[in-house]
């Protein structure tokens, strides 16, 4: 068992080598449409719409999971990304095979998977996204402003855009360039809202859709927003305030078994393998290891609840 799980290591590893000369190779035969399509990128990076599709062209189900992949870790991810980044993963993998067996590599690529591939993401990912709502009152103070100088709505937002502060006004200014190529505010403004979880964005394109098809004024909702957002931010600062320790203890919860597990595996490499080799310390192993799957899973839940 030991042979053939070292073996598909190895044989994982041969493939990402050979998807990795591939993408080289199609990516340089593909310098050229870059070159022709280069001035729709320098207006807006990933397209002439907020998900990076032209106008008019129909989006696919891999390009949304690549935007949302992107948005997820934070940077824009290459094509060499998806080979690079799975090698990396693969690299713990082997460096725990080499040093402490099947057991090892199994310890060290889960360990690697869950902190880099989702702690660390999901972490940056939710710090972002709470920097921008929390930045999100100030953005509709200043639509306000503009409004009552006589600006129109779409004007408006335009001006707060360009005073908006970091990281929203990154994702103000890929609407705006999509609009500038064609696209219809509204519209893009609710896509931004849904790929980025910024509920509060879409309550500023509702606001734009009513004024648009009603005619009426967006201010008297636009403050109803602001006033709702600022409740919203004072209720969670409290909230984490008041569940700071449990948070706290679910993470040494969560953190305590794998951490005693490498410690074994770290002091004493032959006390997991003379495990391995009763078929009850197998299943004892396997029973483990989803349990505290499970148990991770459902203190994640938990945290993300609070």
């Amino acid at each position: 068992m030991t042979n053939l799980f070292g073996a598909l290591i190895l044989a994982v590893a041969f493939l990402m080598l050979l998807a990795a000369i591939w993408m080289y190779y199609y990516s340089k035969n593909s310098r050229f449409r870059e070159r022709v399509i280069s001035h729709f990128h320098e207006v807006l990076p990933h397209g002439a719409t907020i998900s990076g599709m032209p106008p008019g062209v129909k989006e696919t189900y891999w390009h949304r999971l690549r935007v949302r992949a992107s948005i997820y870790a934070g940077f824009e991810l290459k094509d060499g990304h998806f080979v690079a980044i799975p090698m990396l993963f693969l690299a713990f993998g082997l460096l725990g095979w080499f040093s402490f067996g099947w057991a090892g590599a199994f310890l060290l690529f889960g360990g690697a998977l869950l902190v880099f591939g989702f702690f660390l993401p999901y972490s940056r990912l939710r710090r972002r996204q709470a920097l921008v709502i929390s930045q999100v009152p100030m953005f509709i103070d200043q639509v306000l402003r503009s409004l009552s100088t006589g600006r129109s709505l779409e004007s408006s937002i335009r001006f707060a855009t360009g005073e908006a502060p970091l990281p929203l006004r990154h994702v103000l200014e890929r609407v705006i360039r999509a609009t500038d190529l064609g696209a219809d505010m509204v519209e893009t403004l609710s896509d931004a809202a849904k790929l980025h979880g910024l509920r509060e964005l879409n309550l500023i394109a509702l606001a734009m859709r009513i004024s648009n098809s009603y005619g009426s004024s967006p201010k008297e909702m636009l403050e109803s927003v602001v006033q709702m957002v600022r409740q919203q931010e004072l209720a969670r600062r409290e909230l984490a305030a008041m569940t700071g320790e449990t948070r706290i203890s679910a993470w040494v919860l969560g953190l305590t078994p794998m951490a005693i597990a490498a410690y074994i595996m770290m002091v004493n490499p032959g006390y997991m393998n003379l495990m391995l080799q009763d078929a009850s310390g197998k299943t004892m192993l396997m029973v483990a290891l989803g349990l505290q799957g499970f148990g991770g899973f459902v203190l994640w839940r938990m945290l993300k609840s609070v």
